[in-house]
């Protein structure tokens, strides 16, 4: 059975571990941080990011990406694999439009068990009560270095 490019790039997006997000600020400047995500399936697939433990300088709610995506919702991303041998190289760039979910929100529970799932290291943090992003609407470009469609 032969994938379609869109099932394709979610697949790659499924398997990633890290991806680069991207937010606008009040100023209309990009800014651009690492994080980790799960990718929902259905019929409108979704991208979730935990707020997680790890340290931060401000609270939750006062980090850029919050803020951001509070203001302008529109978000970019970049998913890629690097390979010494370039043939290898690979991204897929998504566009969608974020917000912020809520312990409590229907999609929190399930978006949780799937980055449990993804990486241990949520396993022994407690996120029950931790918000999260979700970005919907996803819009995909993909690219491959050995010049094959993905």
């Amino acid at each position: 059975m032969v994938m379609s490019r869109q099932d394709a790039e979610l697949a790659f997006v499924r398997e990633a571990r890290v991806g680069r997000l991207a937010t606008i600020d009040s100023q209309g400047f990009p800014s651009v941080v690492p994080f980790c995500f799960a990718l929902l399936p259905g019929p409108e697939p979704t991208i979730v990011s935990v707020l997680d433990e790890k340290p931060k300088r401000v609270a939750d709610g006062e980090l850029a990406r919050v803020r951001n995506i509070r203001m302008h919702p529109s978000v970019g991303f970049v998913i890629d694999r690097y390979d010494e041998d370039w043939s290898r190289l690979a991204f897929v760039q998504g566009r969608g439009i974020a917000r912020m979910i809520e312990a409590g929100d229907p999609m929190h529970s399930g978006a949780l068990a799937a980055l449990r799932d993804k990486y241990p290291q949520y396993r022994t943090m407690m996120l029950e009560n931790r918000g999260m992003i979700a970005i919907a609407a996803l819009r995909l470009r993909s690219w491959r270095g050995d010049g094959q469609p993905f």
